[in-house]
């Protein structure tokens, strides 16, 4: 998928290439490194940034989406 008119264009300094999906969460993009590696990027919903809860939730989801990579 292509990016949406008002998707960002780069997220904390890797540009997004495309839109790969959304849901309840946020929205997932693809970037790439400065090496060209191909990187997932979520943008987690406004609402939830101030969530404690929210917060420790997604904090173990992105361990173990490290595990699964590694």
């Amino acid at each position: 998928m292509s990016l949406r008119e008002g998707d960002p264009t780069e997220i904390g300094g890797y540009p997004l290439e495309a839109r790969i999906g959304s849901g309840g969460m946020g929205t997932v993009f693809l970037a790439r490194t400065s090496s060209g590696r191909p990187v997932a990027i979520k943008l987690i919903h406004q609402h939830f940034a101030g969530d404690d809860e929210f917060r420790i939730r997604f904090r173990q989801e992105v361990a173990l989406s490290l595990i699964h990579i590694s």
